[in-house]
């Protein structure tokens, strides 16, 4: 299990250190990432989204794991990242504000490869912080 959870971590890691080929190396060819009801995309959309959306909007991540639970081949995690909102982000033209992005995610992970995700974040605070929707 502790193998596992350093997998399913592992990507999140590298994804915020721009380790795009440890990304490409820890998921699974047929990886599927299902998130905040949108239809399911491939491996290689998440690694596109991660990088060109994700990455390229937001920078200087911090990332915490505050609880991270596993199960069999699920390892479930919650989670705040910090983080610079320094690049156009959903159409939303750089702040340079701090920002904290919430959330959890579940992965499976077998045979040592993230073979799916299940996220939701909190989308609607994270919009309110940039400015793009009245908070109450």
């Amino acid at each position: 299990m502790e193998q596992n959870k350093e997998i399913a971590l592992g990507v999140s890691r590298a994804i915020m250190n721009g380790e795009w080929e440890q990304v490409e190396n820890l998921l699974a060819d047929d990886f599927q990432y299902i998130g905040d009801g949108n239809p399911p995309i491939n491996k290689q959309q998440y690694i596109y989204f991660m990088r060109n959306v994700l990455c390229a909007g937001m920078t200087e991540m911090n990332m915490k794991f505050l609880r991270v639970i596993g199960e069999g081949d699920l390892v479930s995690v919650d989670y705040t990242n910090e983080m610079t909102h320094s690049g156009s982000f959903y159409g939303v033209p750089a702040t340079g504000k701090r920002v904290l992005g919430t959330g959890q995610f579940i992965r499976e992970v077998k045979d040592g490869k993230v073979t799916a995700e299940w996220q939701t974040t909190n989308a609607l605070g994270l919009m309110q912080q940039l400015g793009v929707i009245p908070s109450r």
